[in-house]
């Protein structure tokens, strides 16, 4: 499952990306207990869903998916029927939504212009026409969640990829999204998960998440590294109550002095293997799939420039394989992002 969104307390939707080759989009009308299949209304699609957005319960928004093709899905009737737009003009991957209202919105990912990295859309149109209003202009880049806090403050995560050393960064608007800066958060692992309580307190992170207290001038550890970890949605409930899904589910209330587990379901991906290492011109890896996935592989240098790129289907099962590229000696970073989370491994050629 990749998301899920109410209208109301009755009315919901639930998207993921597609599995064995089949769309998995499901609707609610009484808050959850039972689900109605309406993938087959999702027409065209068929690599799923990787975020939503009801703006009531007529009018919603679904896109997708991560690793191409993007596009944008639109009902005005509740999800009886869908229209599509296509977004290969603006990007090549789409993973969030959001819209504040039937025809101004924001979505989210990679564009269609891969020295552009990631990437920020926005329509006053209900989808007709987009502009983006921001660029990471970092090759391999992601704007991957969004947060409208109170439709002036609003924040959006960059997932980065390649050299682990890199400064994770997070994006901030004070203007309802019209314009973005970026702000530096640290040097750690790559971050998808985004959210702030108000506009002084908030989380950014993924296999470890960081902890504002002002506004994002500064940041600290609230939870630390691990592999088991994987912060990715940010629901706030009110001014003192939000929760942030991980491999675990964490909840936050104004009595708590951090995020405390919730329930725990822990398992460490080692997925990719890059072997021998140090190697010899020819980058030889192997993927370990337990299940059928769809997966971007890419390979930086030492500057973060990307040199090879592959987006694939496979199904469960283990390949070994090579990147069809010479290089040449120095360092390197092999990147592997697929259904169930993101692998980086530093690769030495001599």
């Amino acid at each position: 499952m990749r998301s899920i969104e109410f209208a109301n307390k009755t009315i919901g939707f639930a998207g993921a990306l597609e599995y064995n080759g089949q769309n998995v989009f499901f609707k609610t009308t009484d808050g959850g207990v039972t689900w109605t299949d309406i993938s087959s209304a999702i027409v065209g699609v068929d690599r799923g869903i990787c975020g939503i957005c009801c703006v009531n319960a007529n009018v919603v928004y679904a896109v997708g998916v991560y690793s191409t093709p993007a596009y944008v899905m639109k009902s005005t009737n509740g999800g009886a029927n869908w229209t599509k737009i296509d977004m290969s003009a603006y990007a090549s991957g789409l993973v969030d939504v959001q819209f504040i209202d039937a025809i101004t919105g924001y979505v989210t990912g990679q564009s269609n212009v891969s020295a552009e990295g990631a990437v920020i859309l926005k329509t006053t149109d209900g989808g007709a026409s987009w502009t983006k209003v921001f660029k990471s202009n970092v090759d391999g880049e992601y704007v991957w969640k969004i947060q409208n806090l109170n439709g002036t403050n609003w924040y959006a995560s960059v997932e980065r990829s390649g050299p682990s050393s890199a400064m994770n960064v997070f994006l901030k608007s004070v203007n309802g999204g019209t314009t973005w800066t970026s702000q530096n958060v640290a040097t750690s692992s790559y971050f998808q998960g985004i959210g702030f309580l108000s506009t002084q307190l908030g989380w950014t992170g993924n296999n470890d998440l960081y902890r504002t207290s002002n506004g994002g001038s500064t940041w600290s550890v609230d939870i630390p590294y691990s592999a088991s970890n994987g912060f990715n949605r940010f629901q706030r409930v009110n001014s003192t109550t939000a929760y942030f899904s991980s491999n675990k589910i964490y909840k936050w209330s104004s009595t708590a002095t951090a995020l405390h587990e919730q329930e725990e379901k822990a398992e460490e991906k080692n997925w990719l293997s890059v072997f021998p290492n140090p190697v010899k011109e020819t980058v030889s890896y192997r993927l370990n799939f337990p299940n059928k996935t769809m997966y971007v592989a890419r390979l930086f240098n030492s500057k973060s420039e990307m040199i090879w790129e592959e987006t694939k289907q496979r199904e469960k099962g283990s390949y070994d394989l090579s990147v069809p590229v010479k290089v040449s000696p120095g360092l390197y970073y092999f990147y592997i992002m697929y259904n169930e989370g993101l692998e980086c491994k530093k690769v030495v050629v001599e």
